[in-house]
């Protein structure tokens, strides 16, 4: 597989018994599906070791926000996302493979920012609560009942008309 940021060839490192490739050229990582729950947390030793691999290789980036293709499924361009609620850190994600790009200075950001797993579901939850409870939510809410409410009277008025042409 080639690094999507340099066109180098990435290179297979066993991190705590499971196999990532790693950029050389740019200090950059590529994991298979859930591979990245493995090195995420604070707790994980493996991710200690690898975030200390990718600054042995973090080199700057020329275009951080280009849009890459999955070094796995060539054709495929990735997704640019935000890795959660909090909109500080994105990462490239395949469509195809599940896949993840990170880049050298990404993998320590989300250990820092979530250092356990409990702590990023309840920024997630604190996220979709304030997302509900926002006026823009509230607004839509309200228009919506209003809606169904007239909505309810027209479905009234017609069945009066149907039961009165019934009757006659």
């Amino acid at each position: 597989m080639k690094c999507p940021r340099t066109g180098k060839d990435l290179k297979p490192v066993s991190v705590g018994g499971i196999e990532i490739d790693l950029s050389m050229g740019c200090g950059g990582v590529w994991f298979d599906q859930i591979e990245l729950e493995h090195f995420d947390e604070v707790h994980e030793e493996a991710g200690a070791l690898l975030v200390q691999h990718m600054k042995d290789y973090h080199k700057p980036l020329e275009n951080s926000g280009a849009r890459l293709k999955c070094p796995k499924d060539t054709e495929v361009v990735m997704m640019r996302r935000y890795y959660s609620p909090l909109q500080q850190i994105e990462i490239d994600e395949c469509p195809q493979c599940g896949g993840i790009w990170l880049d050298a200075e990404d993998l320590s950001g989300i250990r820092d920012l979530f250092p356990t797993q409990e702590l990023r579901e309840e920024i997630g939850r604190k996220f979709v609560e304030d997302v509900m409870n926002s006026p823009e939510v509230k607004e839509h809410q309200s228009e919506s009942k209003q809606l169904s409410e007239k909505l309810e009277k027209l479905n009234n008025v017609l069945w009066s008309i149907i039961r009165m042409g019934k009757s006659d």
